[in-house]
């Protein structure tokens, strides 16, 4: 379904930083960082081990801690809602739309305004696979509640939502880099801000609360130890310089798909946006038989997985609050029913059309 984008030039950026001996945190991460800032223009950037110590510690930052309640979408990796378990907090489950896969402010406004919601300390905002959730209305709707935004941005490295890349309305952004992502540092993440010291805050969290004060480092925090390797961060470098490229052709190769499949009635097709970055491309199929023509599109030679996931539908959501299938009945429509493809930028238009020709006939097949 993906494959890293990494090229020689990447290889022997890293391999020049192994060979220096200075592996930990240091000038390469900081390369780094200022490439992602220039990419995005959100001026600060703490580069962390994964997208999930990114989500942790942006709620660390913004206080939110044990017994405060934080609207998260079911409709996520669970890496999302386990953030907030992970500082005590509790998690309040918001369903998303069925075509763009994320929440809108409608379904934020109603959340808030429930007996449960009224309370509310932060939301997480998810643009699912890349599609730019309506940020600025959530955000306008969050500060007069007092409320904090943080956009799990995992996907979403080059989303334009509300005319800005993420980090702009919310709070902080939080990105990954993992292999499964169009840039990759094997783990890895960052947190983006126009907040200056929500992202100083964060660094000295990264990395054990350290500070330098007067000649010497002293430890101001109790932080943890979320630094990322200059070795990564070295692999990552280049990848951001093309970035833009890898973005175009995402969208050319989304508008094949489209083209292809646009005309089967038992083939839902994701909302488009010109703000979309497209991490992946997900389809939605008619109800049960996603597992079969999961096993057909393998057997034909072609890589296909489900989406996200609901968290409604997980056990210890299920055991710690209670929901079910019914709490958010879209996300769990899309958690049993959607289909990601495979889309990268090592694909060819003509791979692009095989894959949409085999799932047409795995379809036809089911479904007739």
């Amino acid at each position: 379904m993906a494959v890293p984008d990494i090229r020689d030039d990447d290889i022997a950026r890293m391999v020049e930083v192994v060979r220096s001996g200075q592996l930990v945190q240091g000038k390469a991460v900081e390369e780094f960082e200022a490439a992602l800032v220039a990419f995005s223009g959100i001026p600060h950037c703490a580069a962390v081990s994964s997208g999930t110590s990114a989500l942790h510690l942006a709620l660390l930052a913004l206080g939110i801690g044990p017994g405060d309640k934080v609207l998260v979408p079911a409709f996520t990796y669970p890496a999302t809602a386990n953030a907030v378990e992970l500082v005590g907090a509790k998690v309040l489950l918001c369903d998303v739309d069925p075509q763009s896969y994320v929440v809108t402010p409608q379904a934020v406004e109603k959340a808030l305004s429930s007996p449960e919601g009224q309370d509310i300390k932060a939301i997480m905002l998810v643009h699912e696979f890349g599609f730019p959730v309506e940020v600025k209305s959530i955000a306008e709707l969050a500060a007069s509640r007092g409320i904090k935004v943080i956009e799990d941005a995992a996907c979403a490295l080059g989303t334009i939502a509300d005319g800005f890349h993420p980090g702009y309305y919310s709070d902080m952004a939080c990105f990954s880099f993992h292999p499964r992502k169009a840039i990759t540092t094997g783990e890895g993440g960052a947190m983006m801000s126009r907040n200056a010291e929500l992202v100083t805050l964060s660094k000295r969290l990264r990395n054990h609360g350290t500070q330098p004060v007067n000649g010497r480092m002293d430890f101001t925090e109790a932080g943890l130890n979320y630094r990322l390797t200059n070795f990564q961060a070295a692999l990552g470098i280049n990848q951001i310089a093309r970035f833009g490229q890898e973005l175009a052709v995402r969208k050319e190769m989304v508008e094949v798909y489209c083209a292809l499949l646009q005309d089967h009635a038992s083939i839902g097709l994701p909302r488009r946006s010109d703000g979309h970055s497209w991490q992946s491309f997900m389809v939605v199929l008619p109800d049960g038989v996603r597992e079969r023509i999961k096993q057909l599109m393998i057997e034909q030679g072609v890589e296909v997985n489900l989406g996200a996931h609901a968290l409604n539908c997980l056990s210890y959501f299920e055991a710690t609050y209670g929901v079910g299938a019914a709490t958010c009945p879209v996300s769990t429509a899309l958690y049993h029913d959607g289909l990601v493809l495979p889309l990268h930028g090592r694909m060819s238009m003509r791979d692009i059309e095989d894959v949409a020709g085999k799932l047409l006939r795995s379809v036809s097949e089911c479904c007739g």
